[in-house]
């Protein structure tokens, strides 16, 4: 099996973050690393974005993060009175 590079432009157009947010999730080690291919070229390995891609599926699926957007949305709706601002 062969690997395929993807720009920069692909990986921002397949997951919707900017290239800030991407290389802040990179820092954390909550991304895939890009691949130095000269001085100022990166790609990435789209085997491992496919896998990205999938594993955040997964993580939906198994009902991750959802108690923090529920808190965050308690937290609105008691701050606001309930009201839909």
């Amino acid at each position: 099996m062969s690997e395929r590079f993807i720009s920069m432009a692909e990986v921002i157009d397949r997951v919707s973050f900017s290239k800030t947010h991407i290389y802040r999730k990179i820092a954390a080690g909550t991304f895939p690393r890009p691949v130095p291919l000269g001085p100022q070229k990166v790609a990435f390995l789209e085997r491992e974005i496919d896998e990205w891609i999938a594993d955040r599926i997964d993580a939906r699926a198994a009902g991750e993060g959802t108690e923090r957007r529920r808190h965050r949305a308690m937290t609105r709706v008691n701050r606001d009175g309930g009201s839909d601002k």
